[in-house]
């Protein structure tokens, strides 16, 4: 087998809304572009486990009508990233580890945030038709998961002998449990605290960093 073809010993897989970024952007501008009655309904309707993550961003984007142009600059002026990525970025450089920025946003709305900063990382995420007539979302994996039963971040997990995952939400959940070690931090920690799946609680990307370097 060619060294091109070999497995990875480790890859980081990093969550994007309320992640990398401080806030979930992403439920910010279904909020503010959108329609904030559906929004609510969906939301409730997510948390309570009645509607999937991807019926829940569907619905919310039907009635963005904005500009993507708009959005972005929305994006761009609240966009503040946790502290340490561009170092975690660089010790995947340093290790030869492959890092992926894998989300269940918008490809259009996180590359803008990743160029101002100056990162380059390969990006998992959905698309978006920002339609006028409403936002229609371009899924980045369809499929069921034989795991959850929904379409979820799990299929698109890069591959590794070892998966380091990094994560904060609903969206993390099923591919967090896929991984052979996780650092989780709000929603995604009380979860796996409910579990009793362990994990390693983060503030920002240097703790990431730090632990990393010293195993």
């Amino acid at each position: 087998m060619s060294g091109k073809d070999t497995m990875p010993s480790v890859a980081i897989a990093v969550d994007f809304d309320g992640t990398i970024t401080e806030r979930d952007l992403l439920d910010e501008i279904a909020h503010a572009f959108g329609d904030p009655e559906v929004y609510r309904q969906v939301d409730e309707g997510l948390h309570q486990g009645t509607i999937t993550l991807q019926e829940c961003i569907a619905r919310e984007f039907e009635p963005v009508r904005a500009s993507l142009s708009e959005v972005v600059s929305y994006v761009l002026a609240r966009a503040r990233l946790r502290p340490g990525l561009r170092e975690l970025v660089d010790l995947a450089k340093e290790r030869g580890w492959p890092l992926v920025v894998l989300s269940s946003g918008f490809r259009e709305l996180i590359e803008p945030v990743l160029a101002r900063e100056g990162i380059e990382a390969e990006i998992r995420a959905n698309s978006v038709d920002p339609s006028p007539r409403g936002w229609r979302v371009r899924w980045r994996d369809g499929r069921r998961c034989p795991a959850c039963g929904e379409a979820c971040k799990r299929g698109s997990l890069p591959r590794a002998t070892t998966v380091i995952y990094v994560g904060d939400g609903i969206s993390d959940r099923c591919a967090a449990l896929a991984c052979q070690r996780v650092f989780a931090t709000r929603g995604l920690a009380r979860y796996l605290d409910q579990r009793g799946v362990p994990y390693e609680p983060f503030a920002d990307f240097h703790d990431i960093v730090a632990a990393i370097r010293r195993e």
